[in-house]
């Protein structure tokens, strides 16, 4: 009988041990995430898109969005700040498991359908453009806490705002609002 209920208790030791060494490796992935290597030279990071989790390519001199960013499968953040982009191609919506894209001090319009379609992104930086108004339908964006627009040129703000209920900040300073629309944001 002893024999039976240490075989008996040994898959329950294993099935310990194979959920323990699971947490451990997700709590390694988030430090490793964390602590990724920030890769700042585009094509040294094409060499090896696979690892690249962090993408940061200020002061790039970018007119537009390189289409090859699609190539980062596994990219976490990206900050494509201080360049002179003008708009967000749709290949934007392919990177699925960005959680925090900065396109800030750029010449950016609009926010496009291609970024509300980027479902892990946690927050979305676009201060310092040209942005006129925030998408109907920016509540797609369910996981999103932080939204920093501050210094851009909005004047329309969607009801839909309010329906971000992980939205932890709105950072929406220097923008052409009138004092209802600020008293309404407050109220968010």
């Amino acid at each position: 009988m002893a024999v039976e209920f240490t075989m008996a208790r040994s898959p329950l030791r294993i099935l310990g041990l194979i959920l323990s060494l699971a947490w451990a490796m997700g709590s390694s992935a988030q430090a490793d995430w964390d602590t990724a290597r920030v890769w700042t030279d585009f094509e040294a990071a094409l060499q090896r898109p696979e690892r690249v989790l962090r993408l940061d390519l200020t002061r790039a001199k970018w007119k537009e969005v390189d289409h090859r960013l699609r190539r980062f499968r596994n990219l976490r953040e990206l900050v494509l700040d201080k360049n002179r982009i003008d708009t967000l191609p749709p290949c934007m919506g392919e990177l699925q498991t960005v959680e925090r894209l900065s396109v800030r001090s750029n010449r950016i319009r609009t926010i496009p359908p291609s970024v509300l379609g980027m479902k892990a992104l946690r927050e979305l930086d676009l201060a310092d453009n040209e942005v006129q108004g925030i998408p109907e339908d920016i509540d797609h964006l369910s996981q999103l806490e932080h939204l920093v627009l501050w210094s851009n040129l909005i004047g329309h703000f969607p009801p839909s705002l309010s329906r971000l209920d992980s939205l932890q900040s709105l950072d929406l300073l220097h923008n052409e609002m009138s004092i209802e629309e600020q008293a309404w944001v407050r109220e968010l």
